[in-house]
């Protein structure tokens, strides 16, 4: 801890008082308040362009996120022992609860808001810019191969996973198909386009935990994975999460919709898009994935109970697409 105490009042000149970890961060008292350090596990170019795209957001009226502070000498980050560290200030309140529907609503809310401030980034020079535009349906292709690929696997297995990944494959597999080729007749390439012309980056990892709140105020942390893509991308992935803690009661999906219009709307064809972001069987796609080739992979008695979390959504799951096509 000496060492580290050391390291940031050489590279930001503050007086450290006290150090001590908290969660995955270090918290860094000093006569300016408390500040929080993280470790980050990306190249210095990576962290330029997440730094760019915080500042982008506070020049454009968002100041409700965790900015990098600058060393003495205007880098957002420092090295030590091989690593990136950066500092921000520690942002105070808790964790967003989206079993709470005002805190669901106050995220969809900020959202928006991040998404329209977004609008105009330009990637600093020298930074690794990091695009995800128009690969989604890659992305759909290559996990339903996966999916394929697995299937064959678990028929020369004997485990419980193997037998009920098996009992379901067909079902996934077919959902999958589904998904790819409602993607390729939607306006998907057009909203692409439209969105590079915009300069719009996501989030890409809006979960409550990189939500904290304070009273009515949300503020936004976790940039880690930000990047240029549509912005439904993060929107679907703020119903998925809802949906998954309330039965996919699709009124909640239009709460959240509706919070995010409030501020920002989104067009049909943009509805379309996020319709089949959920419609694709991401969630099977990981348990599965995480069972046949992750080398942390859990055991089978837990793998087993994740799957079939899944497959008991499929009832309620269905009936929410439905719904969907007539509420949203």
């Amino acid at each position: 801890m000496l060492d580290m105490e050391r390291e940031i009042a050489e590279n930001y000149g503050l007086d450290v008082r006290n150090l001590f970890p908290y969660k995955n961060i270090l918290v860094v008292a000093t006569p300016y308040g408390r500040k929080a350090l993280k470790r980050l596990p990306f190249s210095p170019e990576r962290i330029l362009f997440v730094h760019g795209a915080k500042e982008h957001l506070a020049g454009n009226d968002f100041e409700r996120v965790d900015r990098y502070i600058c060393t003495l000498s205007g880098e957002p980050y420092f090295i030590y022992s091989g690593s990136c560290y950066c500092l921000t200030d520690y942002i105070e309140g808790r964790e967003s609860n989206f079993d709470n529907d005002n805190d669901v609503r106050l995220a969809a809310r900020v959202l928006a808001q991040l998404h329209k401030a977004s609008k105009g980034y330009v990637a600093p020079s020298g930074c690794k810019v990091q695009d995800e535009l128009g690969r989604l349906p890659l992305y759909f292709v290559k996990r339903l191969d996966d999916i394929k690929k697995m299937r064959r696997q678990a028929k020369k297995g004997k485990g419980k996973f193997d037998e009920l990944f098996l009992q379901y494959a067909d079902y996934f597999v077919e959902t999958a198909e589904d998904a790819i080729d409602e993607l390729a007749s939607s306006h998907y390439m057009e909203l692409v386009e439209k969105t590079r012309d915009e300069g719009l980056f996501c989030h890409h990892d809006f979960t409550q935990h990189n939500i904290i709140m304070a009273g009515e105020r949300a503020t936004v942390t976790g940039f880690d994975y930000c990047c240029f893509e549509l912005r439904v991308y993060d929107l679907a992935n703020l119903i998925r999460r809802k949906m998954r803690k309330c039965d996919w009661d699709v009124s909640r999906s239009e709460l959240i919709v509706n919070s995010y219009n409030s501020v920002e709307p989104i067009n049909e064809d943009e509805l379309c898009v996020m319709k089949i972001i959920l419609r694709f069987p991401q969630k099977f796609w990981r348990v599965v994935n995480r069972y046949y080739n992750s080398r942390r992979s859990w055991s089978e008695r837990s793998s087993v109970i994740r799957l079939q979390e899944v497959i008991d959504e499929v009832g309620p799951f269905e009936e929410f697409l439905r719904q969907c096509d007539t509420l949203l």
